[in-house]
């Protein structure tokens, strides 16, 4: 996960979709084994900040062409409570290709990335879509150290059955645009930025569209033996026109980022959130957010991470408000060898859902979803990787309804050229 300085402001479902996860999953997987098999040390993805020109440079220039094949078997694809009911399980094959053009204009650089793939079900055909995702973004550098980078996002995907609790399709799409500001440098630097955001669902789930707007603003300080901290403020409007209430949140946040040495990582931020939900019964909340992770190699070839996150989903298929979830994940990879590389990772997640009966009926206030999964991955050539994993996930709600569990099992390869 991308950290930002938008500790709160996750527009994405609540719960992946079925495949949606593999999908991502799968390149994040291949590069990261690909890196520990080489035998050097992973870069820490909370090192990826939004206040840093360099990490915004691309890491490679010109086109760059990915080709890739997801085959995933899932034992319950409805989602539906197996220990009342017998699930459906089904074969996911999805091919997928992405393009990725990044080019120096002068001092700035702009980067293009396209993908497209579709999931087909081989038993229940009917589920079968294309799914899309592409950015465009450019970094506009002016002054000694100061960066604009403008950017767009279009997402679009099949929504989570564990969500819509019931066997029926909805299309999600997700649109954003925005731009940041950072000028970071030792001593003070400003930082501030604006992103403009909307969810989109079928009819029959428009309950759910959503369309938010987020401004922040900031001062953030560093110092090389020290590291960096950037305090900023920042305020979301979200409007889900469809329901008649809007839900606006004002952040004020701290974030620590150090390497403490070249093998461990710390980034941390910490934010007070105060969320007024649009309607007496939905009420408000005040109270902690968090996104930290922690990252260390000082065992030789084994990687570990350590990540937890407490946020603000407005989106929600589920609750008419919002919901409060925080999350936990713990993972870590052994490289075998320069060419191979194992993993095991756990995640919990748990979330609290306000909701107003009047604006939708609802039969659940609180779930909880676990994942525990390892991967087994191989480097075949420079150009070619296969990835396999493995997970259990499993959800329980507060009022026993909507249970599921069930098993993954996804082999992915990858080719570029």
């Amino acid at each position: 996960m991308k950290i930002t300085n938008r500790l709160h402001l996750q527009e994405r479902p609540c719960a992946p979709a079925i495949n949606e996860t593999h999908w991502q999953r799968a390149a994040i997987a291949v590069a990261l084994g690909s890196a520990m098999m080489a035998g050097a040390s992973l870069p820490a993805h909370a090192q990826e900040s939004n206040n840093s020109s360099s990490s915004k440079t691309p890491g490679k220039l010109g086109l760059q062409i990915e080709t890739g094949l997801d085959l995933l078997y899932d034992d319950n694809v409805f989602r539906v409570d197996d220990r009342v009911e017998k699930p459906a399980d089904d074969i996911i094959v999805t091919p997928s290709v992405q393009l990725t053009y990044a080019h120096p204009v002068g001092r700035h650089d702009v980067l293009v990335r396209a993908k497209a793939g579709y999931d087909w079900f081989v038993s229940h055909n009917e589920r079968s879509k294309l799914r899309l995702d592409g950015e465009a973004r450019a970094n506009i550098r002016f002054g000694a150290t100061c960066v604009l980078t403008p950017s767009a996002a279009y997402r679009q995907q099949r929504a989570d059955y564990g969500d819509i609790n019931q066997n029926t399709e909805n299309l999600q799409r997700f649109t954003t645009l925005g731009a940041d500001l950072s000028c970071e440098r030792p001593g003070l630097f400003p930082v501030a930025g604006y992103e403009h955001a909307m969810t989109r669902n079928a009819d029959r789930f428009d309950y759910a569209d959503q369309t938010s707007d987020s401004v922040y603003a900031g001062v953030g300080y560093n110092k090389p033996s020290l590291g960096t901290i950037t305090a900023t403020y920042e305020h979301t409007s979200s409007d889900r026109d469809n329901l008649g209430i809007t839900n606006r949140i004002d952040a004020y946040a701290l974030r620590f980022q150090r390497s403490v040495s070249p093998l461990t990582q710390i980034d941390a931020q910490v934010a007070w959130l105060d969320v007024k939900g649009g309607s007496d019964v939905v009420g408000d909340y005040d109270g902690l957010g968090w996104d930290v992770k922690l990252t260390s190699a000082f065992v030789p070839r084994l990687k570990l991470a350590v990540s937890t996150k407490r946020d603000i989903v407005n989106d929600s298929l589920i609750a008419s408000g919002f919901a409060i979830r925080s999350n936990y994940r713990v993972e870590g990879y052994y490289a075998l060898s320069e060419l191979t590389s194992i993993g095991l990772y756990a995640d919990w997640e748990r979330r609290k859902f306000r909701q107003d009966a009047a604006l939708r009926p609802f039969n659940i206030t609180a779930d909880k979803n676990r994942r525990f999964g390892a991967t087994v991955k191989r480097k075949l050539t420079d150009r070619a990787d296969l990835a396999l994993d493995a997970q259990h996930y499993r959800r329980r709600t507060d009022t026993s309804s909507s249970n599921y569990s069930g098993t993954q099992v996804t082999l992915s390869a990858l080719l570029r050229f």
